[in-house]
């Protein structure tokens, strides 16, 4: 590593690159250039390399043509037909998200906007955006460009945004706009101003309250620098080698093969320089230099939940996972640690290392930085456990659990700015909700619900009044807005992108939730969401599946099983939250472990009972079962038993498991496997691996069925898919595969999106007729 005093060396102007590593880089490309003449490939090294630190990005227009943007709203504005909503539809929509307000008086708000290209969905690009919360005025601050997405912004202070984006090229660097005066009367776009200039993609920004140091995140090899990965990566492509060499697992994770790169975070200082542009002061430097290992965890990890600087921007926490053996892929340990940043010797020291379950997203108070709350969890091995709040002190070394007994998990924790309460966000009845917290030094007080319907998250406090927020809201019949709270009854929606589409489409705008008495007599719940066009006649029927299993139908928007894409073609939606689900309280959630296709099973057959008997109007002769993950298993299940397969026309089964004893050796996932089927593994207790087993039940499969699976899930490999279609063609019954090789465990992609809905749709339709 460098020598921590750094400020004797030079740099070049907003590139975060100092003389010495430009002298280290040097040395590793003569070594790339010998290597080149060696096996004759210099040309193709030389373009490579002059690319790369041009800033030229093949992939974005060199010109942006003003004709070939449209938003969605100006689409559907020309429109004059109403339509039936559909994926195309889903897709065309906004998604907004992380609103943060103006850090000093709070009148205004910035936030992300993603759209796609109009009308093909060919692409997508993510901006900046402002709005007044007085005069509803909104401005599009950063330029729309198809392939540039704008991401993880800053709001430093009354002028500044930091942020990070792909503008200049196709690599992720860190950028800076400077607001002007008057941003209303702003005519144009406000050009970024690019501060890095690395050889790969930096990611995670996380920046102090000071704006006097940064943390970002690059995937870089244990022991090299950014600039020596690369070079590293390069001597390796012109080796003409393709091996992967695995001593210890993971091999590979969710969908990508784990070949050595890992994500590091990097803590740097910063200032302005004359002309007010921040530049690093010295080379960054890799908290975890040495040590194989993930900070921000893989494989959904953030910096701005696993990392956290304190109130005065001395003392860096972070999360990391114990990565260096094998023991990692059936664990669920993750650990904080701390550094104090004020040392020239940066040391980590772990704070929670006598748990060995989960310990994450660790957040210093505002006001005190000897104070530290956490989620944790107390069962090893579990991901799926409830997360308790864990309130540190650094003075007295000690650890308390906030609202020990309350049966709720938490999914996120916001401190207030004076330090003196927390905003909730968790899982309750199938809705995200809101709650507020005053009671973190008593610890007498319960929370206090804030939100009622539907999905709120990524909640933003007001600098001011600490009884004000802005957060994201979606429900089933709502995709994605900006929402403003600042009373409980004055709660409003602050963006509108998606109007004129949403006014252009037939919805179904009647969910209701249900309940009937499920397995050991308890009430389970469940979502009835009506055909788009009524109940006046008998409809066929959805019956919907969900994965985890320890998941839930939320009250939610989704981009990919989306409830009303289903409802608008007529379709009935029954969404059973079975026992296994979140959201229910603890007990509920942990009643699978051992039971995997058991007591779920019973509450689908329970619940389609109850629902074909409340709602009368769904034809129970025309009735489809869909599901994905543990969804897709309990498709497989499903069908290899008759009382229930038997009431279905046909199925439907995306990335579903066909036999547990592959999936023990085969699965990225050892920890989630082995504790759903009662803490074994496969060796110690076959029995547990074939009791639920649906390849054993091949032989009573009868119903047609659509079999999904995508190329890289890794979490269940494709293997299980194709397993799947070769029992059903072996049977001869009514099949088709659909594979789509550049996919994981979700369908990501908006055109093989559309491709999904149109098969899953067609399917639906042949056999309800």
């Amino acid at each position: 590593m460098p020598d921590s005093n750094t400020n004797y060396l030079t740099r070049d102007n907003a590139t975060g690159v100092t003389s010495k590593s430009k002298f280290r880089k040097f040395i590793w490309l003569t070594i790339v250039f010998l290597l080149g003449i060696v096996i004759g490939s210099i040309p193709s090294i030389v373009v490579y390399i002059h690319s790369s630190h041009t800033g030229f990005n093949p992939s974005i227009p060199s010109g942006w043509n003003i004709d070939d943007y449209q938003s969605n709203s100006d689409y559907y504005n020309e429109l004059t037909e109403i339509y039936d909503f559909n994926q195309t539809h889903n897709l065309r929509l906004d998604r907004l998200s992380s609103p943060q307000f103006h850090p000093q008086h709070g009148r205004s708000v910035i936030y992300l906007r993603k759209q796609y290209h109009m009308p093909d969905l060919n692409g997508s690009t993510t901006t900046l955006h402002w709005t007044c919360l007085q005069t509803n005025q909104t401005k599009q601050l950063t330029q729309p460009i198809w392939g540039v997405n704008d991401q993880q912004f800053y709001w430093v202070d009354d002028k500044t945004i930091l942020f990070l984006s792909n503008r200049k090229s196709d690599l992720i660097q860190l950028f800076q706009i400077n607001l002007p005066d008057d941003i209303i009367s702003l005519t144009k776009f406000i050009e970024p101003i690019q501060i890095t200039d690395y050889p790969l993609t930096i990611d995670n920004l996380l920046v102090n309250r000071q704006a006097t140091r940064l943390a970002f995140s690059c995937q870089v090899y244990a022991n090299l620098s950014i600039e020596e990965t690369y070079n590293r990566t390069k001597i390796e492509e012109l080796s003409g080698e393709l091996v992967y060499k695995f001593d210890k697992l993971f091999i590979r994770q969710w969908d990508k093969f784990m070949t050595g790169r890992r994500h590091h975070p990097f803590l740097v200082s910063i200032k302005r320089n004359p002309k007010g542009i921040f530049e690093f002061m010295s080379t960054p430097k890799d908290i975890l230099f040495g040590i194989d290992s993930d900070s921000p965890t893989r494989p959904f990890g953030e910096g701005k939940t696993q990392w956290s600087f304190s109130s005065t921007g001395n003392l860096f926490a972070y999360t990391r996972q114990h990565d260096e053996m094998s023991e990692v892929a059936w664990s669920t340990n993750l650990d904080i640690y701390t550094i104090d940043l004020t040392l020239s010797n940066y040391i980590s020291k772990c704070i929670t290392c006598d748990n060995l379950a989960t310990d994450t997203d660790p957040s210093y108070s505002p006001i005190d930085e000897n104070i530290l709350i956490y989620r944790s969890q107390s069962v090893p091995a579990y991901e799926f456990d409830q997360y308790k709040i864990k309130f540190f002190n650094y003075s007295s070394n000690s650890t308390i659990t906030l609202l020990k007994d309350w049966d709720r998990s938490i999914q996120h924790i916001t401190w207030t700015n004076n330090g003196q309460s927390l905003f909730l966000e968790l899982g309750e009845e199938a809705r995200n909700v809101i709650y507020t917290f005053t009671g973190i030094t008593s610890n007498s007080s319960l929370p206090i619900r804030l939100s009622m319907n539907g999905t709120s998250n990524s909640i933003n406090i007001h600098p001011v009044n600490n009884n004000m927020f802005v957060y994201v809201h979606e429900s089933i019949v709502e995709p994605s807005n900006i929402y403003f709270y600042s009373s409980p009854i004055s709660i409003r929606s602050i963006t509108d992108h998606n109007k004129n589409l949403l006014s252009k489409v037939r919805m179904s705008y009647l969910p209701e939730k249900f309940s009937f008495m499920g397995v050991k007599n308890e009430t389970v719940w469940g979502w009835h969401i009506p055909p788009a066009n009524g109940t006046h006649e008998k409809a066929p029927l959805a019956f919907l599946i969900h994965g985890g299993p320890q998941s839930s139908w939320y009250d939610a928007w989704s981009y990919r099983w989306n409830y009303q894409a289903f409802a608008s073609q007529g379709y009935a939606i029954i969404a059973i939250n079975f026992h296994g689900s979140d959201s229910y309280g603890q007990n509920f959630t942990d009643s699978i472990t051992g039971e995997f296709g058991s007591l779920s099973f019973e509450d689908l057959q329970l619940g389609l009972t109850a629902a074909l008997k409340q709602f009368n109007y769904i034809d129970e002769h025309r009735a489809i079962a869909l599901g994905a993950s543990y969804g897709g298993y309990m498709v497989n299940w499903i069908a290899g038993h008759p009382q229930m397969s038997q009431r279905f026309k046909a199925l439907v089964n995306h990335d579903g498991v066909f036999d547990m004893k592959a999936m023990a050796y085969s699965t990225d996932d050892l920890a989630f496997i082995e504790h759903c089927l009662g803490n074994v593994t496969q060796y110690d207790n076959p029995e547990a691996y074939e009791k639920y087993n649906p390849v054993n039940y091949v032989a009573t499969w009868t119903q047609p069925m659509l079999v999904i699976h995508g190329g890289y899930d890794y979490r269940v490999p494709d293997s299980q898919g194709i397993s799947t279609f070769t029992a059903l063609q072996r049977r001869g019954i009514p099949s088709r595969l659909l594979y789509f090789p550049k996919e994981n465990h979700w369908t990501m992609n908006s055109i093989n999106s559309l491709v999904w809905y149109r098969e899953v749709l067609d399917w639906m339709s042949r056999w309800t007729k």
